[in-house]
């Protein structure tokens, strides 16, 4: 029989919940010292299609982010991977995605557990599981920042090998951009946990595109003269699957000797107190309809 969830916690959420919506709060947000690391489910409705759509995203975005992990690694280790700000661009893009990737996990984890079944009187609802808010400050995980101009602008001219992983790199960020879009786009992606998650993810590489662009501006020599092997580029077999597309790399590799094109939205600087496209305003501890949930 599927747990049943308390009544007094679904009738708190549910009395809570119009204060909460209006605090604006990413639910995926870092941890800040002192803040208490309070955990929280969010549920829906069950819905197949809700979770076939939200199962498709997953297994295009997490080893999309698992090669932006491997391609980082494989320029740190490049004894001509020069550029301080690309340098701390590969050190962030591992350290964040890693978190990331532990959020889209943990999604999965619930997105296929058994719904639970909420008691009011003799009327049964069953709810399904979808997320869990609180991670960042119950792992006390800290996002590592994100070079700006200063350290574009800082040490020698870019190498072949720093305009190379811009370029590789820009494409990889662009196919992330896509499935945002496209799970945006999609009726049936309903998960609000998804949606604040996409909107860091496309802020985020927006942003990182234009920092490589203009590292590769910087480049002394001819930058369309250097050319990105498609095996450079990591983990887009899920982005092509997720596309109904063939091949290795979903049609991206066949561009692979320029930069990626510019984000089709415009990015954000701030990821807080912003709400996701075509989601409505969520709450810090107590979650909008889509989402009622109880505290562990």
């Amino acid at each position: 029989m599927p747990p049943r969830l308390p009544t007094l916690a679904v009738f708190a959420t549910l009395a809570l919940a119009p204060a909460a919506l209006a605090e604006g709060v990413d639910p995926t947000h870092e941890y800040v010292p002192g803040e208490a690391p309070v955990t929280s489910t969010w549920f829906r409705l069950p819905d197949p299609a809700a979770r076939a759509a939200d199962r498709r995203y997953i297994e295009g975005m997490r080893p999309h982010h698992a090669g932006a992990l491997t391609m980082s690694e494989a320029y740190l280790r490049e004894p001509d991977a020069r550029s301080p700000a690309l340098r701390r661009l590969a050190e962030a893009i591992i350290a964040n995605q890693r978190y990331e990737i532990a959020l889209l996990d943990e999604v999965s984890r619930q997105v296929e557990a058994e719904p639970i079944t909420l008691a009011l009187g003799p009327v049964r609802v069953p709810l399904q599981p979808i997320a869990t808010e609180g991670l960042g400050p119950a792992w006390r995980f800290q996002r590592a920042p994100i070079p700006g101009p200063a350290d574009v602008a800082a040490g020698p001219p870019p190498t072949e090998t720093d305009v190379r992983f811009a370029k590789a790199m820009s494409i990889h960020h662009q196919a992330a951009l896509d499935m945002v879009r496209d799970y945006r786009a999609d009726p049936a992606a309903r998960n609000g946990f998804l949606g604040w998650l996409n909107v860091g993810i496309a802020t985020d590489q927006a942003q990182e595109i234009a920092l490589m662009r203009a590292v590769v501006r910087r480049f002394p020599g001819d930058p369309d003269a250097v050319r990105v092997d498609p095996s450079m580029i990591h983990g887009m077999e899920g982005h092509g699957a997720a596309h109904g597309t063939t091949g290795a790399h979903g049609g991206h590799a066949a561009h692979a000797a320029s930069p990626a094109p510019a984000a089709a939205e415009t990015p954000h600087a701030h990821r807080q107190h912003r709400a996701p496209a075509q989601q409505p305003a969520r709450q810090r501890r107590e979650r909008r309809p889509d989402t009622h949930h109880h505290h562990h």
